[in-house]
C-alpha cells in the first residue's frame, strides 16, 4: 500500500549519510531552473490566472495565537477560510515563509540529517475563496507542472482520497492521466483538517519519481511528494460530523526547497542553489583544528545545520524575535546555540553566523530585501547571542567531560536526570543540547529523570503557576471566542479617532452586537459602533465603562468596567473584556443600547506619549542617522518605552534628542492623519516598524510636518503642544545592537521633575548645601575624601599585615620572659 509517500523523509531518512555512494540517486536536471527562478515562474502563472500577488505574511503569526510560528502556506489566511465573505480577494498566490521548530511542528532535531527537513522553508502557495473548484484546481496544477515546469508525466504520479470518486475522474478523464498513475489513499494520507474543528476535505498530492534504485515503483520511499491540493469542501463539527461548506475553498502547498531540488536534478535539498551559495560560506570561514574528529559525512550534517539554522535565526530576528529563556525566543535561542556548536564541530574560529551572514544576503537578498536593509541589527543579534553561548558552552562542555571521564557513570554512559538539569538550571545548557554532546559521545541522557526534576522544580512556586494558568485559561477563552467571532464575520466600526484626547469626557451611545460570559465571571462583548481603543502599536488598550440606562425586557441599569480591549486578528472589530459581570449577564444581549464611556484623561496621556514617541524617533535619526531602526515600543498613559537599533548614545547625544523633541513640541505644530495604499506612503517617505506588515491596500500615515512621518494605528494628539516638557528618563542596552529609553512627557513629565527637585532638595539638606547647583559639587568633594580615607585604611592594613610576623615574635618573646622559674 502506498500509505504516505510524503512522510517517509523523518528521522530514518538518514540514507544520504549511511548508504553506499554506488546507490545513491542519480538525477538529471531537468531546466536547472533557480529557486528566484521557481518563484517567480510560479507567482507569475498564477498572477496571469486571475490571483493577487499577496506578500509573504510575518513568520511570527498576527491573527493566530495557537501557533508559535506560520508553518504552512495556508496559516496567514485561516479567516478567510471559515469565512470566504471576508476575504478582501477570491484568489491569490503567495511565496510563504514558515518555520518548523518548536510546539507540535518541530522539525529541529532532524535538520542536517535528513534530505528534507528544515527549520525555516517556503511554500509556494494558490488560493481560492469560493471562487473555483477541484477541476479547475488540478487543471491549473497540471498544467504548472507539465508546461512551466516542463515535468515529464511518466515520472509523475498522484494520490486522491480513496472516496473521493471526483478527483479521481478528473485525473482520469480530464487530465488523460493514466489510472495506473492514480493511487487511491486512506483519510489518514489525503484528508486535510485545520484541527479537531472547522473547515476540512479531501486532497490530491503530486509525486515525483525519484528512480532510487533500492526501491521498487511500488514502494512509498520511491516517490516524492511536492505538491498538495486541499479542497476544502467540508465543516467538522465537534462530534466529528461533515456538513458541505456553502463555498468551498481551495489551498495548495508546494515546498520550493522540493521543488528546486528535483528540477536541479539533485537528491538532497541542501545541494540546490541558495543552501549551496550559503554552504560555501560555511567553507570560506577560518578553521581551526576541529573540536572532534569528523567523518566526512559528519562534517557534511553540520555544515547542514549551520546553513539551515543560518537562515532561520536571520529572518525570526528580522522580525523582531529576540532569544530568551522562553516562547519564541527559547526556540530562536536553541536555533542559534545548535549551529554555533555545530560551527565549532567543523573548527570555525571566531563568530559563525555573523560572519555567514554576507553569503546569506547573496544568496535570498535580492528576494527579501529585508535581509540588507536590517543587516545591522540582525548581526548585532546574533553576534551578542553567539558570545552569550561561548561562555555557556565553555562552561557546559568543562562539567560534561568531567561526567564522561567520571567512573560513577563508565559502565552505563548515561548522564543523569540531576546533572542534566543541573546543566540546564543553573548553567543555561538546554536539555536537547547535553543530548545532543552525549550522543557523539556514545553517551545518553536520562530524560525522564530530568523531566522528573523539572516538574518538582516547577511545583516549588505552585501557588503562583496556578494564578498564571488561571489568567492563561482566560485569555485562551478569549482567544477562542475572538476567533469564533471573526469566523462569524462580527464587525463593528471603530470611532475613536473622531474623540478629540483633550476632551473632558466622551458618551458614546453604542449597540451590542456579541456577547459572551467567560469561566471567572468577566464578561467579553463587541459594540457597534465602538470608541475603545484596543492593544496594539505598542500603546496599552483604553479604560472606561459600558452602561446599560434601562435594559430592553427587565428596564434594569448596570455599570460595567472595562478591564481591556483586544482587536479581532482581522481587525474589522474590537472585543472588549468587561470586570466581574456576574448576575449581570442578563442584561448584555445582543441588540441591547448602551453607553460607551471612554477615560479621557487615560486617553490624552497615552496620546501624549504616543505622538511623543514619533518625536522621539525622528529625533534619533536625526542625530545619530538613519541607521536607527524602531525595534519596539510600549506606550503607556504616563510614560513611554523606545527600543531601537545604535550602538550607546553619549550624554551630549541624548541632551540633544531631548532638545529636540522639545523644540518640536513648543512649535505646536498640527498633526495630519491620512489614509493611502502603502507604496504611495513609502515614496512620500512614511517610516514602518519593520517587525509589523501592513496592508498594501490601505494604512494610516501620521505626519508631523517638517519632523515625522509614520505608518501608525494609534491615537494621536491634535497638536504637539502638550507634549512639552519631554524628559529621558534612562538609556541602556537591552542586546548587542539595541537600545532601550524611558521617556516621560507632559504632564507625567512635570510630575517626574517635581519629584526629581524634590528628592534633590532632600540631598541638599543632608549634605548641607545652600544652593542646588552646588549639590554635585559638594558630593564630589565627599567622594574624593572618602575614597583618601579608604585608600588609607588600607595602607595601614597593609603596614599591619608586614609587620604581623615580627610582632608575634616579639609577644612570644615577652611570653616566654613572663613565666615564672
Amino acid at each position: 500500500m502506498l500509505s504516505a509517500w510524503s512522510r517517509r523523509s523523518g528521522p530514518a531518512s538518514l540514507w544520504q549519510a549511511r548508504t553506499p555512494a554506488a546507490l545513491q540517486i542519480r538525477c538529471q536536471a531537468l531546466s536547472s531552473m533557480s529557486a528566484s527562478e521557481i518563484r517567480k515562474r510560479f507567482t507569475d502563472y498564477f498572477a496571469r490566472n486571475g490571483h493577487a500577488r499577496v506578500a509573504s505574511a510575518n513568520i511570527v503569526p498576527k491573527s493566530d495565537p495557537s501557533l508559535l510560528f506560520t508553518n504552512a502556506g495556508m496559516v496567514p489566511f485561516k479567516q478567510y477560510f471559515m469565512d470566504p465573505r471576508t476575504a478582501p480577494y477570491k484568489l491569490a498566490t503567495t511565496v510563504q515563509k514558515c518555520v518548523r521548530a518548536g510546539g507540535k511542528h518541530n522539525d529541529l532535531d532532524q535538520v542536517g540529517y535528513t534530505p528534507r527537513h528544515h527549520t525555516f522553508f517556503e511554500m509556494l502557495g494558490n488560493f481560492s475563496f469560493g471562487a473555483y473548484d477541484k477541476r479547475a484546481t488540478i487543471r491549473m496544477a497540471w498544467k504548472f507542472v507539465r508546461e512551466e515546469l516542463q515535468m515529464p508525466e511518466d515520472m509523475l504520479r498522484v494520490t486522491v482520497l480513496e472516496s473521493d470518486h471526483e478527483s479521481y475522474d478528473i485525473w482520469k478523464n480530464d487530465i488523460k492521466l493514466d489510472p495506473s498513475r492514480i493511487v487511491r489513499c486512506g483519510p489518514e494520507d489525503n484528508f486535510w483538517s485545520m484541527g479537531s474543528e472547522g473547515p476540512c476535505g479531501p486532497c490530491s498530492e503530486i509525486f515525483w519519481d525519484t528512480k532510487d534504485p533500492r526501491y521498487a515503483v511500488t514502494d512509498d520511499e520511491r516517490w516524492l511528494e511536492f505538491w498538495n491540493l486541499v479542497f476544502m469542501q467540508f465543516h467538522r463539527s465537534a462530534d466529528g460530523q461533515l456538513t458541505p461548506l456553502a463555498q468551498p475553498c481551495i489551498d495548495t502547498g508546494m515546498g520550493l526547497e522540493r521543488v528546486a531540488s528535483i528540477l536541479q536534478g539533485k537528491t538532497n535539498n541542501f545541494d540546490t542553489d541558495e543552501f549551496q551559495t550559503i554552504i560555501q560560506g560555511v567553507d570560506r570561514l577560518r578553521r581551526v583544528d576541529a573540536a572532534l574528529p569528523l567523518d566526512q559525512q559528519a562534517a557534511l550534517a553540520h555544515k547542514r545545520i549551520v546553513a539551515d539554522h543560518m537562515r532561520a535565526s536571520a529572518f525570526l530576528v528580522s522580525e523582531g524575535v529576540h532569544p530568551s529563556n522562553t516562547g519564541r525566543g527559547y526556540v530562536l535561542r536553541r536555533i542559534i546555540r545548535r549551529a554555533v556548536r555545530a560551527g565549532r564541530l567543523l573548527g570555525i574560529d571566531g563568530p559563525v553566523l555573523p560572519a555567514l551572514y554576507p553569503s546569506l544576503e547573496a544568496a535570498m537578498g535580492t528576494v527579501y530585501p529585508e535581509l540588507a536593509e536590517r543587516r545591522e541589527y540582525i548581526v548585532g543579534v546574533l553576534r551578542s547571542e553567539e558570545g552569550a553561548f561561548a561562555k555557556t558552552l565553555n562552561k557546559g562542555m568543562a562539567l560534561l567531560e568531567g561526567i564522561f571521564a567520571s567512573t560513577d557513570h563508565a559502565g552505563t554512559k548515561v548522564v543523569s536526570g540531576g546533572d542534566a538539569f543541573a546543566l540546564y538550571d543553573t548553567h543555561g545548557f538546554p536539555v536537547d543540547l547535553t543530548q545532543i554532546i552525549a550522543r557523539d559521545n556514545g553517551w545518553t541522557v536520562d530524560v525522564e529523570e530530568f523531566g522528573r526534576i523539572q516538574l518538582q522544580s516547577r511545583k516549588r512556586n505552585q501557588t503562583s503557576w496556578k494564578t498564571e494558568s488561571k489568567r492563561q485559561s482566560v485569555a485562551g477563552e478569549i482567544d477562542v471566542k475572538v476567533a469564533e467571532w471573526q469566523a462569524a464575520g462580527v464587525r463593528s466600526r471603530f470611532c475613536g479617532y473622531e474623540l478629540d484626547p483633550a476632551q473632558k469626557s466622551a458618551h458614546i451611545p453604542s449597540e451590542i452586537v456579541a456577547f459572551s460570559t467567560l469561566s471567572n465571571g468577566d464578561g467579553l462583548l463587541v459594540i457597534d459602533p465602538c470608541p475603545f481603543y484596543a492593544h496594539g502599536g505598542g500603546q496599552e488598550p483604553d479604560s472606561g465603562s459600558v452602561t446599560v440606562s434601562g435594559h430592553c425586557d427587565t428596564g434594569d441599569a448596570h455599570m460595567f468596567t472595562l478591564k481591556s480591549a483586544v482587536a479581532l486578528p482581522n481587525g474589522q472589530a474590537t472585543a472588549l473584556h468587561l470586570k466581574a459581570v456576574g448576575d449581570k449577564h442578563h442584561m448584555l444581549t445582543t441588540g441591547q443600547l448602551i453607553t460607551a464611556a471612554v477615560d479621557m484623561q487615560r486617553r490624552h496621556g497615552s496620546a501624549v506619549h504616543h505622538t511623543a514617541t514619533h518625536l522621539l524617533h525622528a529625533a534619533l535619526r536625526s542625530v545619530v542617522g538613519d541607521a536607527v531602526k524602531q525595534a519596539g515600543s510600549l506606550v503607556r498613559p504616563d510614560s513611554l518605552r523606545f527600543d531601537f537599533t545604535s550602538s550607546a548614545l553619549t550624554d551630549s547625544q541624548l541632551r540633544e534628542v531631548e532638545r529636540q523633541v522639545n523644540r518640536a513640541a513648543l512649535a505646536n505644530a498640527d498633526i495630519v492623519v491620512s489614509e493611502m495604499p502603502l507604496d504611495e506612503a513609502k515614496r512620500r517617505g512614511a517610516v514602518a516598524l519593520f517587525t509589523e506588515k501592513y496592508s498594501p491596500e490601505r494604512v494610516r500615515v501620521v505626519e508631523i510636518p517638517n519632523v515625522s512621518m509614520e505608518l501608525c494605528s494609534g491615537t494621536h494628539l491634535r497638536s504637539t503642544r502638550t507634549i512639552f516638557p519631554f524628559q529621558i528618563v534612562s538609556e541602556g542596552s537591552i542586546g548587542s545592537g539595541t537600545r532601550r529609553i524611558d521617556a516621560v512627557a507632559g504632564v507625567a513629565a512635570s510630575a517626574w521633575l517635581q519629584q526629581q527637585l524634590a528628592c534633590a532638595r532632600a540631598a541638599a539638606r543632608v549634605l548641607d548645601v545652600a544652593k542646588l547647583d552646588q549639590l554635585s559639587e559638594k558630593a564630589q568633594r565627599l567622594s574624593d575624601q572618602n575614597r583618601a580615607l579608604r585608600d588609607e585604611a588600607a595602607r595601614w592594613l597593609r603596614v599591619a599585615a608586614a609587620n604581623a610576623e615580627a610582632v608575634a615574635t616579639h609577644a612570644t618573646a615577652l611570653g616566654a620572659a613572663a613565666v615564672p622559674t
